[in-house]
């Protein structure tokens, strides 16, 4: 199979290091430019190597599309008639281990079933709930000839799937009618589906005030006052007091994850009537009975938003302005004043680039002070937001070059995560491609080290004792990667972006820098850390118990 794309004069492909970073750029693919991304893999290692990139498209709902050799049908373990391990060299059943994580994964039996099955797959992954597929190919088929006619004939039986509307009997406006307090919560359904733009329209219309998941946030309209941030563990302290002192909250496209609604989910909203939108039933079954819950296509949310809203709200939106004006994110508690602030470092950062850069962001620690601090503009910023695996955004960041090469793109990334996925700096310089390297430099998992000061008395096993890094800038040198250290705002400041070669911008924060605003455990998400005794929290126009886990006394 190889062979025979390298010879297609037609096809463009790119070898990376890794199977596990192609995976993750072909993820990156379609989150910007909306086209699907496909790798080819040899079996067994090759193709288990595959699996942490395929379950970051599973998770967030990301058509991928991956092709993966298998030996022989004679040489397999199911032609012996004996329960073996492995016949063939390399033999893996790679398809029993992706079938959780993907829509769609078979081992194809001849050239006619292949035919059917790449047809099929890449309907699968880019209609109803998207997500990744994977077709398995033995050598035997990989080995047949096929005629031009065949192939005509297979695709002249493609019919693409219609997306047939039915009938709705909801109207947005019959949950909010009746609220004094009403709350929209924008997720990445909206976006997925294309109306994320439409629902805050009717939401600005109507001065509904709005929030929103990490995966819609980007692709909102961040500067209107009726946008309150987004929610969460690690989210805005306002748009999470917003959250808990509506009387009325409608989520679309939000999986209200245990990310956004903590691990104790009784704590979110709890006196607020909630209705939740979502394509996927299965995500609906999960809330419980103090949720509203309609399977809904949100590709059709027009059909949502029938009617204007009747009351007048505006005492509502006072007092949201008044605990906006009131209440601090107490990001400047990150670390000492006298030490580069991981916040105020993303956003120097963030003024370096183009107005219209994408930019991908990691996980942990590092993940959290992009969003938590990236400012509204019209840069595209993503991540991979369920799966969160170390080491996403520098391959994610590679996909998304390739794809948009008349684009900058940057990527964020920390000590630790660039670690995971290194040997792509020489994917990045084999392609000349000039990706922005931030590495956010902690000296270790800082998001780890957080949660052992918290409940383990400040016990860094594995996250700071016994861990180590290399030096950068020797690794740049090795890879003919242009490298700056910033330990200062001014020295980020004076970077001098090259938009012609790859960069790799070292910035060094304190090995102890926090992550603030941060929900601990058993405590409502208006009650984050750093405690200030923040007034806005008196507020609150119900009886709040300290800890989640009173309410049921409540």
């Amino acid at each position: 199979m190889v062979d025979a794309i390298g010879e297609n004069a037609s096809i463009e492909y790119v070898p990376f290091q890794h199977e596990q970073a192609a995976a993750m750029a072909a993820d990156a693919i379609w989150r910007t430019n909306a086209k699907v991304g496909v790798t080819m893999s040899t079996s067994g290692p090759g193709a288990t190597n595959l699996i942490t990139g395929i379950a970051c498209s599973w998770f967030d709902s990301i058509p991928s599309f991956h092709i993966t050799g298998q030996v022989n049908d004679s040489e397999s373990a199911k032609s012996l008639g004996a329960k073996v391990r492995q016949a063939g060299f390399q033999e893996t059943e790679i398809v029993e281990m992706v079938k959780p994580i993907t829509k769609f994964a078979k081992k194809v039996s001849s050239v006619e079933d292949l035919a059917q099955v790449l047809l099929e797959c890449f309907k699968l992954a880019t209609t109803g709930r998207r997500g990744p597929v994977l077709v398995d190919i033995p050598m035997n088929v990989q080995k047949e000839e096929v005629s031009l006619d065949f192939w005509l004939t297979i695709l002249a039986q493609f019919k693409p799937t219609e997306n047939k509307s039915r009938y709705l009997k909801y109207d947005l406006s019959q949950f909010l009618d009746n609220s004094e307090r009403p709350l929209v919560l924008m997720g990445g359904g909206l976006v997925a589906g294309g109306k994320i733009g439409v629902i805050q329209e009717w939401c600005q219309d109507n001065s509904v005030p709005f929030v929103s998941s990490w995966s819609a946030m980007p692709f909102l309209d961040r500067k209107h006052e009726l946008y309150l941030g987004s929610i969460g563990v690690y989210g805005s302290r306002v748009a999470n007091w917003a959250v808990q002192a509506c009387d009325t909250l409608v989520s679309l496209g939000s999986r209200l994850d245990n990310r956004q609604r903590t691990a104790n989910p009784r704590g979110f909203a709890p006196f607020a009537k909630k209705i939740a939108f979502d394509l996927d039933p299965e995500e609906l079954k999960k809330l419980g009975p103090s949720y509203t819950c309609i399977a809904f296509d949100l590709s059709k949310a027009e059909e949502l938003i029938n009617r204007p809203l009747s009351p007048s709200i505006n005492g509502w939106i006072d007092k949201l302005n008044e605990v906006r004006e009131t209440v601090s994110e107490g990001m400047e508690e990150a670390c000492q004043p006298h030490l580069l602030n991981p916040y105020r470092a993303v956003r120097l950062a963030q003024q370096l680039l183009n107005d219209d850069a994408i930019v991908v962001s990691d996980c942990g620690a590092n993940l959290c002070w992009v969003y938590q601090s990236f400012r509204p503009s019209n840069q595209l910023l993503f991540t991979a937001a369920g799966n969160s695996p170390m080491g996403y955004s520098l391959p994610a960041a590679i996909g998304a070059s390739l794809a948009n090469p008349d684009r900058q793109v940057a990527c964020f990334i920390g000590d630790g995560g660039l670690q995971m996925n290194i040997q792509e700096l020489q994917t990045i310089q084999n392609f000349k491609l000039p990706i922005k390297i931030f590495v956010q430099n902690n000296f270790g998992y800082g998001i780890i080290k957080q949660f052992q000061d918290a409940y383990f008395q400040g016990r860094h096993h594995a996250s700071g004792y016994g861990y180590s890094l290399p030096s950068f800038t020797k690794i740049a040198f090795a890879y003919d990667i242009e490298y700056l250290e910033c330990k200062t705002e001014d020295d980020i400041r004076n970077l001098e972006i090259d938009p012609r070669k790859p960069q790799m911008f070292d910035l060094i924060l304190p090995s102890d820098a926090l992550i603030t605003p941060k929900v601990e455990m058993d405590r409502f998400i208006h009650d984050q850390f750093p405690y200030q005794g923040n007034p806005g929290i008196s507020f609150l126009p119900f009886n709040y118990p300290n800890h989640p886990s009173q309410l049921e006394q409540a």
